[in-house]
């Protein structure tokens, strides 16, 4: 019997050790190590926030809000200058308003809620934080009261409900006070000839512009009433007779704007009562849409004042424009928006200057320079000082998705020659935008030491921008328009979008703004975007199997593009393809301004979308691949060299660039399904054991990685010699062969191409080209190029190699040769130019092949398997997303190391080294039910990443603990604008504004000083004045102790 069960537990043990995974543990010193080179941080969103709902500006620090309907807030000022966060409960923010000058907002949610959000700042590491919230009005029992509209009023805070009542929140303790402006009290005060059965709820609230202790109150059915708080009555009031939509005050404070639903405005005079000034419909006579927002601001000098208000349009020929309307006197300009126009704001030297004390209010120019518009898709900004009121660059805040993006690439470390061309060739293609600097410039940022980074975009319309992702902001830099090079996207001009000139039919209407989804012709779609820094090449390809090769000039020249054709089925009988024609390029010579100019096209046959690019720019060729096959092309003679049909016989009847199915027979598939099932039940209990093993981050060692060591890691080295130790093995899932039962993808997709210098025989290295596909195949070409002075007489050639098939047959996603020193082979060029170190080219060359289910490594050119890791086998998850990364030490530059950056279907990240293939990080980084987060994601070769959060916004994150770029940036208040909490607010009712005696000084978290303390008397009793005088203290009152009415 014991011999039986020595038996059993032998077999058991060998079939353990064949599954198990497992590699030795690591030393102390590369603990420690690790937490130098990697570190995950999500620190940015880079582009538009998605569903914006709310506007506002704080003119005295120059801050810019939005809040979104998923309650996220965000607050910008200059360049690099953002303060971010989100609600807890995620709710619409409906509402958003500032406390000048305090670097406060207070929001206001779909709930009913109110939340006072503060910034503060420590150094220049500054928090947007909320303090306090505000939620009584429906929490405290009774039938819930609806804010419909909120104010800044003094130091008070106005709420107007839809029952018509206005109540007063003190910003200090954020708690309602007593006094109530009830419907009934106003009832009461106004003539008879105004009272109404029913004002409605509370439309609008103004504060008076030179009284302090009025304001106005406009109810939705047309009546306003001019409140005095101090004596606690109606000044004035005044009845419109159509629905009332806004409010806005004159600077002199003696007259005043109502916008209305029916299109009109009405002048008010405050001394002439009841009876209105004027009463306009700009766009009348015909019915026309409300005016929901109107500002009246003066000009500068003797010049006519400013009328801006949106909406108004006549409803049967422009009831579908999205407008905000400028009026100058006899100057008048609609803004004509491709979406809907949510808030705006006027920005006023007024409001931002200190102003002279010896002025009266009333003679004060507002004097506006500059309109911020939100809208649902974008955020416009027009220059209200230049001629014709150009737009401005955004330097945050962009429209990513003006047009949908397709495709996306990363390049780190541009040379300055090339960055100046873009930036020069970016200034001449956006011309006709403002020359004047960003208007708002709240904030300060931290000097730091910038990398020129850029991200590439392509998009539907077939444009590639050029973003500058060096720092915090997302600056437009540059566009290619590659639909003008065809003539079905072909235009005379090559303008930056978003502006045009109107004629005379459209007058007032003008164009404006970048968002535009709609696109004339899917083919013009961008699939894959390749720069090369050093050679200033740019390669695009595109949906109908077009690849563009572009050369950055610093002149205008005119052009005619050559088109060179390659057929990737060649004379397949069974082909007949049944996709979309081929673009028709543009004959003739073109003007082509300074910037990217294109040199010559491909045109792959048949016209499928590029699935995968690769260029190299010292041997002048590319090679591109789609579903049907991968040709080589030789952009120096303008010739096609080689094409590579990868159909397999059961795929050549599938001639649709969508649909190429293996005709399984039911009974067939019917199987294969009970298979699965089968096989999920049984791993199932294997999952839950293995489940929480499987979650945790490994960090396998890695003893043979190259890297630039300094002195002082070298010494660390020898303090910490490493110990050996047993992992948590790992339980193997079984692995479905793929091939023709496989999920129905296309087989035949080219994944991956890359060129490599390597060894295909053992004594000789040469150019090569490498190539994966959907079906787990891998082709090596070589390739034989011509001397360097023949290099344009004689041709290139190239032959098949080598290949390989692996064993499940799983899509290969990434090829790359690695050196004798487990370096991958650096880009073209790069030697040269010193921007890389020259790899080892002595032999014992590596070929890491990366599938969706593993990565494995082959000895050049035997191709002997030497290494793996099987993703799919440990974890159920699949490779997406896959790049090498170099990281950094955060402690000492001089040390790096170079790895694998992953991301799985499953939203995780994870860095393995190249030598053993040993995992030394895991992140849950993105929702595993985010499909298009995941498929957007790029892992940029710095160890960061970007994908889309939403349509219109990347979240970008970092791997690398010495890489992060994040907001550096504070905000700096004057003393005395935050009262401490528990301190009592006084008024001093004699102090002198003329002789201040404030420092500026930096808000920290729990710094106050004295000189915060202002005192309200409607605070404190007669006797704690006079203690407050004697003493320069304050008595405390119970809680319980309700505080007087300010009345």
């Amino acid at each position: 019997m014991s011999s039986l069960f020595s038996f059993i537990r032998h077999r058991y043990d060998k079939i353990k050790g064949d599954t198990v995974h497992s590699h030795p543990k690591e030393s102390d010193f590369r603990q420690k190590l690790k937490k130098e080179l990697y570190e995950y941080n999500q620190v940015l969103h880079h582009g538009f926030p998605t569903k914006p709902s709310a506007l506002a500006y704080d003119p005295s620090l120059q801050l810019l809000a939005i809040a979104t309907k998923h309650g996220a807030l965000r607050v910008y000022g200059a360049p690099d200058v953002e303060f971010c966060s989100t609600h807890e409960s995620e709710e619409t923010v409906t509402q958003l308003l500032f406390i000048p000058g305090e670097g406060r907002l207070v929001s206001l949610t779909c709930d009913n809620v109110l939340h006072l959000w503060e910034i503060n700042s420590d150094d220049f590491n500054s928090t947007l934080e909320e303090k306090k919230t505000f939620d009584e009005f429906t929490s405290d029992g009774s039938k819930p009261k609806a804010i419909s509209v909120i104010s800044i009023f003094d130091k008070k805070l106005l709420l107007g409900t839809e029952d018509g009542d206005v109540h007063l929140l003190n910003l200090h303790s954020f708690k309602i006070t007593d006094q109530v402006i009830s419907q009934d009290v106003i009832m009461q005060n106004v003539p008879e000839d105004c009272k109404v059965v029913s004002t409605g709820s509370v439309e609008a609230l103004q504060a008076h512009p030179t009284n302090k202790d009025k304001f106005l109150i406009g109810y939705d059915r047309g009546l306003i009433v001019l409140w005095d708080l101090k004596e606690n009555k109606a000044d004035v009031t005044f009845n419109a007779s159509q629905q009332l939509e806004s409010l806005c005050w004159n600077r002199n404070g003696k007259e005043f704007l109502s916008s209305h639903s029916d299109g009109s405005y009405v002048h008010w005079v405050v001394d002439d009562g009841n009876q209105p000034k004027e009463e306009c419909i700009p766009y009348g006579p015909f019915p026309c849409k409300a005016i929901s927002k109107i500002d009246w601001k003066t000009a500068e000098g003797d010049n006519e004042p400013f009328m801006i208000f949106s909406g108004g349009m006549a409803r049967g020929s422009y009831g579908d424009k999205f407008t905000v309307s400028v009026i100058q006197g006899e100057k008048h300009v609609t803004f004509d928006f491709t979406s809907r126009v949510l808030d705006y704001t006027v920005l006023c030297k007024a409001d931002e200057e200190p102003t002279d004390p010896g002025l009266e209010a009333g003679s004060i120019r507002d004097i506006p320079h500059s309109i911020i518009v939100l809208l649902e898709e974008e955020i416009v900004a027009i220059d209200l000082l230049s001629n014709g009121w150009p737009p401005f660059r955004l330097p945050y805040g962009n429209s990513i998705h003006a047009s949908a993006i397709t495709a996306s690439s990363h390049v780190s470390n541009v040379p300055e020659s090339l960055w100046k061309k873009i930036i020069d060739a970016g200034n001449q293609l956006f011309s006709s935008y403002s020359k004047r600097e960003w208007p708002i410039r709240g904030g300060e940022k931290q000097e730091t030491r910038k990398s020129r980074d850029i991200l590439l975009t392509g998009h539907e319309d077939g444009s590639v921008k050029f973003w500058n992702v060096s720092s915090v902001s997302m600056e437009l830099m540059y566009k290619v328009n590659t639909a003008s090079y065809f003539e079905e996207g072909f235009t005379e001009s090559d303008d930056a979008d978003g502006i045009r000139e109107p004629t005379e039919d459209e007058e007032p209407f003008r164009k404006i703004g970048h968002f535009d989804p709609y696109t004339d012709d899917p083919r013009l779609g961008v699939q894959r975007i390749f720069l090369c820094p050093v050679s200033d090449i740019l390669v695009v390809a595109g949906t109908a199997g077009q690849v563009i090769v572009l050369q950055m000039e610093r002149e205008q020249r005119e052009l005619d593009i050559k088109v060179s054709k390659v057929n990737l089925v060649g004379d397949r009988d069974n082909f007949v393809w049944k996709g979309h024609n081929s673009l028709t390029v543009v004959s003739g010579d073109v003007r082509y301004n300074q910037g990217f100019q294109p040199q010559c096209i491909l045109q792959m046959s048949p016209p499928a979308a590029c699935t995968a690019l690769s260029v190299h720019t010292e041997w002048q060729l590319l090679s591109a691949g789609t579903a049907h096959g991968f040709c080589l092309f030789d952009f120096c003679q303008r010739r096609s060299i080689s094409a590579t049909c990868t159909l397999s016989a059961t795929e050549t009847s599938a001639t649709d660039d969508s649909s190429m199915s293996r005709r399984k027979s039911f009974k067939k598939s019917l199987r294969e399904s009970f298979r699965r099932l089968r096989r999920r039940r049984s791993m199932g209990k294997t999952k839950k054991e293995s489940g929480a093993s499987n979650r945790l981050q490994e960090m396998k060692s890695d003893d043979g990685q190259r890297a630039i060591s300094s002195p002082k890691m070298q010494a660390g080295r020898k303090l910490a010699p490493p110990t050996i130790e047993e992992d948590m093995p790992h339980a193997e899932r079984a692995i479905e062969e793929r091939g023709a039962s496989g999920d129905g993808s296309q087989c035949s997709m080219v994944r991956c191409l890359q060129f490599a210098d390597t060894y295909l025989t053992a004594t000789v290295h040469s150019p090569s080209l490498l190539a994966g596909t959907n079906a787990g195949k891998v082709y090596i070409f070589s390739i034989v190029l011509p001397a360097y002075d023949k290099r344009d007489q004689e041709d290139v050639t190239a032959r098949l190699s080598k290949e390989i098939t692996l064993r499940h047959q799983a899509p290969v996603i990434g090829l790359s040769i690695i050196d004798g020193t487990y370096y991958p082979l650096p880009l073209a060029l790069e030697v040269q130019n010193g921007r890389a170190k020259a790899p080892d080219m002595s032999g014992n060359h590596k070929l890491l092949v990366i599938s969706e289910e593993q990565f494995k490594l082959f000895a050049m050119p035997t191709l002997k398997p030497e290494d793996k890791w099987k993703l799919t086998a440990h974890e159920g998850s699949r490779t997406r997303k896959v790049a090498t990364c170099t990281f950094r030490s955060r402690s000492d530059e001089q040390y790096n190391e170079m790895n694998i950056a992953c991301m799985t279907n499953m939203g995780q990240l994870s860095v393995y080294t190249i030598k053993g293939l040993r995992r030394q990080m895991n992140i849950d980084a993105i929702n595993k039910i985010d499909i298009n987060g995941i498929a957007s994601c790029i892992l940029a070769s710095t160890g960061e990443g970007f994908y889309l959060s939403s349509s219109s916004e990347y979240a970008r994150f970092s791997l690398s603990a010495a890489k992060v770029v994040k907001p550096a940036c504070k905000l700096t208040l004057k003393d005395g604008l935050r009262t401490p909490e528990g301190t009592p607010q006084i008024i001093i009712e004699n102090y002198d504004e003329t002789h201040p005696t404030s420092r500026d000084s930096v808000v920290s978290r729990g710094e106050l000083s004295a000189a915060d303390m202002s005192l309200r008397s409607a605070d404190m009793t007669q006797d704690e004045v006079v203690d407050y005088a004697q003493n320069g203290r304050t008595n405390q009152r119970s809680a319980d102790q309700p505080p007087l009415a300010s009345s």
